[in-house]
């Protein structure tokens, strides 16, 4: 395979990826909801200027989270071939779990990094 013909496939690779977060921009409600808290957590960090660490935690937590859901929603996509199948719903429930486990770390590790901003903010 040329050079050329490995560039073409990688950008190839790019606009699909491109593609799905359209998809689910556009049709999946858990995602754009996760994408509200992602707005709402950038402005947190934003109006507490929190620390470079606080930061790296925080993006990580945007990342792992929108990437979890987005391979929950094709896990879930995948089954409606075989909606009723009892692996597919096993499929299905582990992947949201998933999901489930990322948003307990995000909640977890919220409540570590802007409790103390808004405790002093607010002089509670």
């Amino acid at each position: 395979m040329s050079i050329i013909s490995k560039v073409k496939k990688h950008i190839r690779s790019y606009k699909a990826a491109f593609s799905g977060l359209n998809i689910a921009f556009n049709h999946e409600l858990n995602f754009q909801i996760e994408l509200i808290l992602t707005l709402l957590a950038l402005a947190l960090s934003f109006f507490f200027q929190i620390t470079k660490l606080e930061w790296v935690i925080v993006i990580f937590c945007i990342g792992i989270t929108l990437s979890a859901e987005l391979m929950n929603t094709s896990i879930e996509t995948l089954s409606e071939l075989k909606r009723f199948h009892e692996v597919i719903r096993k499929i299905k429930d582990l992947a949201a779990a998933a999901v489930l486990a990322v948003a307990v770390m995000d909640v977890m590790l919220g409540i570590i990094i802007f409790t103390p901003y808004i405790l002093e903010k607010f002089k509670l």
